[in-house]
């Protein structure tokens, strides 16, 4: 599955789940990808950040390419 590239530029929720489990699903290692965006939403690290900006943390924390 492909990004939604429309959502690049708009606010991730951790609040929702299902943004959770679509940026993760994005990856081949979905549930490590998933921990690490639910252990971000708890230090309150990505709150107000971008989809776009969520992707390039999973690249420099995680070593992972940005999605298509």
């Amino acid at each position: 599955m492909g990004r939604n590239k429309e959502k690049d530029d708009k606010h991730f929720n951790c609040n929702q789940d299902h943004e959770i489990d679509y940026v993760s699903n994005l990856y081949m290692d979905s549930k490590k990808v998933k921990q690490f965006l639910v252990e971000q939403c708890e230090s309150g690290n990505i709150n107000y950040s971008t989809h776009k900006d969520v992707y390039k943390l999973i690249k420099k924390e995680l070593g992972l390419p940005i999605p298509n």
